[in-house]
């Protein structure tokens, strides 16, 4: 049987985080199809993918981005959900942002994050939810991607915020919704720890947005 919703993970050399990130969506009130892409681990990541999801996908290592797209490949869902290796997901997501999507027009939608950093006694949450253009946060349809594409393989980092910024240059519906349905978990050894802005590439995909958004208007009849 086709499933409903397809969950893509991402993961390079993260055996010890990447059961919590299953289990979170296990717990979901929808079942899904768990895909696993690793990226190239060597530290048993691909063991542990083995036992627990449905699908895995392994290679060398060319990028999250790669990875995702990998994934996204395989995937069977009519909708497709992300979560990073590092992160869990509340356990009423899936359910409440697919009916957010059912009962709208809407192509994505896009919940707040918790950022949570590791303590010796555990996880400690920071009290303020957030809202990012994080893909762990979000629920898309899959006709999306054949409309604006998958991720450029190119980016080493932001492949994810140019991504939520074509869907949005695009026209495409994008709702978002006040509820906490992702836990960001920060360590030591997160991808895009301690880098700066420039590095990250956002300067770079914002010019992107921008140039896309000035060609709309100069093709239009009112840029003239």
């Amino acid at each position: 049987m086709r499933p409903e919703i397809s969950v893509v993970i991402p993961v390079l050399n993260a055996a010890g985080l990447l059961p919590d990130a299953i289990a979170s969506v296990r717990e979901q009130a929808i079942a899904s199809e768990i895909v696993v892409v690793d990226d190239g681990s060597t530290d048993g990541t691909h063991e542990v993918a083995e036992r627990l999801a449905d699908v895995v996908v392994a290679g060398p290592s060319r990028g999250v981005a790669a990875a995702r797209n990998a994934g996204l490949s395989v995937a069977r869902g009519s909708f497709v959900a992300f979560i990073d290796a590092d992160d869990v997901w509340d356990s009423g997501k899936l359910q409440l942002q697919r009916q957010l999507l059912e009962s709208s027009e809407a192509a994505v939608v896009l919940g707040h994050s918790v950022i949570c950093g590791r303590h010796e006694t555990g996880w400690l949450e920071h009290p303020k939810p957030h809202l990012m253009l994080q893909l762990g946060a979000a629920l898309i349809r899959r006709e999306v991607f054949e409309r604006v594409g998958s991720f450029d393989e190119a980016l080493r980092y932001s492949e994810d915020v140019d991504w939520f910024l074509r869907v949005r240059d695009s026209d495409r519906p994008l709702q978002v919704h006040p509820d906490v349905v992702q836990y960001i978990r920060r360590h030591g050894a997160n991808m895009t720890r301690r880098l700066d802005m420039r590095t990250l590439g956002f300067l770079e995909v914002l010019k992107r947005s921008l140039d896309r958004r000035r060609g709309r208007v100069a093709d239009s009849p009112w840029g003239r």
